[in-house]
């Protein structure tokens, strides 16, 4: 009975020693973690156990030997290119820190166009990523942002950041913590996910340390973690930048679709190129034609002079542009397209020298590229026989139409159609010359022995005029002539 007693008093007195003991252990308020708890975690953005997420709007710095080395690597042999993008950032960094605050989200994330940029507006990378934000095209329907022949949204400083910072807040609510809905938009979220299932890590940190994730990304999350804290403490690094000091140079005024930048710089005194630089959403100098109002931007004081100018004397309106794209017609006869089944042992380059056509273009009028393996059996559409394309004289021996063609697409060609322009000389016949690669106007004289003016007056074309693969040229010469040139061709 003594002993069960002793052990009774033993145990009772463990208990009181581990309640007590319980003071020792962090507490916490109802207000959540301190950040600099979370800094000193091994993983910040997974706190410890009990503990929540920093809130969404919260940007804390994880202590990390990459984002540190970051940091050196910017304020010291990257110190002048760094600087050099601070001073840009300064035209754009307050408004667009307003947009990151109204989304809730931290507005030292701003500087991420800093690391995908530089704060350039019309930055683009090979994998078509455009504007400050980097935003491909698949991303930018998604997100909202226009784009087409007139306008591309991705380069409007203020519209991207918009968008920018609404995939940002989708990204944090599926990761839930900052660094992992970085990399997101860095190799994309299917990535992040997939290396997170493949591996069973679940934070950033873990996934690069084992190397789960891309390079690129890899270096891509602490270069935004060091910018950010260099942008925070700017002198501590040697840069000067002072966005607070911010003054906007431009402001919107509403002009209709379809007019011309050259004309509102000449109604208020402001050079052309000005208003290029400061709409660079723009793919032309001119205000979408298919918007019924556009809000363009001109410089501080003056929007009012704008308003007046088109009150006054409205401007001629540019006309939306039909992109269709334009085929082959020879002269005086019905477009027609061939068909060609695949045999064996054929390739891009023998249909190319078959139909006398690059093989890029054959590849382009099937919708593919020439890297496409062809199969046995395929059918593909090809230009017509030499016969067919031939250059057509009506039954009255008149020219049914002008003397050059466009071919295909833009690429065909910079000529223009001169359909009944040029007048076919008296006793001459012509004949339909398709230009090749290579070929230039002089050149053309050259083989067919006429004279570089002459062929540039019958066809309305100037002699340093570019002419391109696939366009088509009318060479006018005498029965002889004729006869010498239709052989050269056969």
């Amino acid at each position: 009975m003594t002993y069960r007693l002793s052990a009774l008093l033993v145990v009772s007195g463990c208990i009181f020693s581990l309640l007590g003991g319980c003071s020792l252990l962090p507490q916490y308020d109802a207000a959540g973690p301190k950040t600099s708890d979370l800094i000193t975690s091994a993983h910040p953005e997974i706190p410890p156990q009990g503990l929540v997420n920093p809130p969404k709007c919260e940007l804390p710095i994880p202590d990390q030997r990459t984002i540190n080395a970051a940091v050196t690597r910017f304020s010291d042999r990257r110190h002048r290119s760094f600087q050099i993008q601070l001073d840009r950032a300064c035209d754009y960094v307050v408004p667009a820190q307003q947009i990151f605050r109204k989304t809730g989200l931290p507005p030292d994330l701003v500087y991420v166009a800093l690391v995908e940029s530089g704060f350039v507006p019309k930055a683009k990378s090979r994998a078509k990523a455009v504007g400050m934000w980097q935003i491909i095209p698949t991303t930018a329907c998604r997100l909202g942002l226009r784009e087409n022949h007139w306008i591309d949204e991705r380069c409007d400083p203020m519209k991207s950041a918009q968008a920018a910072a609404d995939y940002l807040s989708r990204l944090y609510d599926m990761f839930g913590n900052w660094p992992l809905a970085l990399a997101a938009y860095n190799a994309g979220e299917n990535g992040v996910r997939q290396a997170m299932d493949k591996s069973g890590l679940k934070t950033y940190w873990e996934l690069s340390e084992a190397g789960w994730l891309p390079a690129e990304t890899r270096a891509y999350v602490p270069t935004v973690y060091a910018a950010v804290i260099i942008a925070r403490s700017p002198g501590r690094y040697g840069f000067w930048y002072r966005p607070e000091h911010y003054v906007a140079k431009y402001e919107k005024v509403v002009v209709p679709g379809g007019v011309k930048l050259a004309w509102v710089g000449k109604k208020i005194g402001v050079a052309k190129a000005e208003l290029v630089n400061c709409n660079p959403e723009l793919c032309k100098p001119v205000t979408p034609p298919c918007c019924s109002e556009y809000e363009l931007c001109v410089p501080v004081g003056c929007r009012d002079s704008v308003i007046s100018a088109l009150a006054n004397c409205p401007p001629c309106k540019e006309a939306p542009q039909q992109e269709k794209k334009q085929k082959l017609v020879p002269i005086g006869k019905t477009p027609t397209l061939a068909v060609h089944k695949i045999a064996h042992g054929e390739s891009w380059s023998s249909l190319a020298r078959r139909y006398k056509c690059p093989a890029k273009t054959l590849a382009a009028m099937n919708h593919t590229r020439t890297s496409s393996v062809l199969k046995l059996g395929q059918s593909l559409k090809v230009p017509p026989t030499s016969a067919q394309t031939r250059l057509a004289v009506t039954s009255s021996g008149k020219h049914a139409s002008g003397a050059l063609l466009l071919a295909g697409s833009k690429r065909a060609g910079s000529v223009r159609r001169t359909a009944g322009k040029v007048k076919k000389p008296a006793g001459h016949k012509a004949i339909h010359y398709k230009i090749s690669q290579g070929d230039t106007l002089w050149t053309i004289a050259e083989r067919f022995h006429v004279p570089v003016k002459t062929l540039c007056t019958q066809n309305a074309l100037r002699p340093k005029q570019k002419i391109r693969p696939g366009a088509h040229i009318a060479i006018y010469a005498d029965q002889t002539g004729y006869t010498r040139m239709a052989a050269r061709r056969q």
